[in-house]
Formats: structure tokens, C-alpha cells, sequence
């Protein structure tokens, strides 16, 4: 019968669990509790402060293409209006070669119908 009493009691000791939550707080648990709520709010800063950080250099960026957009079609019209002044160079420019290349051919009959194959 003890042997009885001594198995009842080994089960009695198994079959109790210790609970899954504990209600009790002990020190340890409050500072955990603390340092989890500490980290959060950190991260939340410095993730709040790099956000800051790239909306700034976003609006710096798009501020930067905008000038460079108002330089860069300033500078095309200037080159627009330059290339109707250089067409026109061009074509004088072509004139003045076709009026030598006559003025050559002139020069190459009058020398070839001159003196210098005689000689």
C-alpha cells in the first residue's frame, strides 16, 4: 500500500504543470519589458530621422534637375537659333568654293594653253 501511495504520488507530480504564463513580475521582466520598449522608440527615431533625411535630398535633387532643365533648354535655344545663322554660313561658304573651283579651272586653261609646256 505505500508502494501504492509513493506511485500516486509520483503521478500527482507529474500530471501538475507549471503554468504557461507566469502573472508575476519580477524585476527581470520589467526591465526586459523596458529595454524591448526603448529599442522600439529608437528605432522609430532613427528610422523617422533618415526618412527626413531622403525626403530633403529628394526635394534638393528635383530642385537641381529643374535648374539644370531651365539651363539646358536655354542653351538650346541659343543653339537652335544659331544653327539657322550657321545654315546659312554653310551655304555661303559653298558658293565660295564653287566660284575657285571655277576660278581654278580658268587658271589651269590659261596656264595650259600658255608658254610653260613650250619651254
Amino acid at each position: 500500500m505505500a508502494r501504492a501511495a509513493g506511485i500516486a504520488m509520483a503521478d500527482a507530480a507529474t500530471t501538475t504543470k507549471r503554468p504557461w504564463f507566469d502573472p508575476r513580475l519580477s524585476m527581470g521582466n520589467v526591465i526586459t519589458i523596458l529595454m524591448v520598449a526603448g529599442a522600439v522608440m529608437g528605432g522609430w527615431f532613427k528610422f523617422d530621422n533618415r526618412l527626413a533625411l531622403l525626403e530633403r535630398e529628394v526635394a534638393t535633387n528635383k530642385y537641381q534637375r529643374e535648374a539644370e532643365d531651365a539651363r539646358l533648354a536655354s542653351r538650346l535655344a541659343v543653339i537652335e537659333s544659331e544653327r539657322g545663322d550657321l545654315s546659312s554660313r554653310v551655304i555661303r561658304i559653298e558658293e565660295r568654293l564653287v566660284s575657285q573651283g571655277e576660278k581654278l579651272d580658268r587658271v589651269l586653261e590659261s596656264v595650259e594653253r600658255g608658254s610653260w609646256r613650250t619651254k
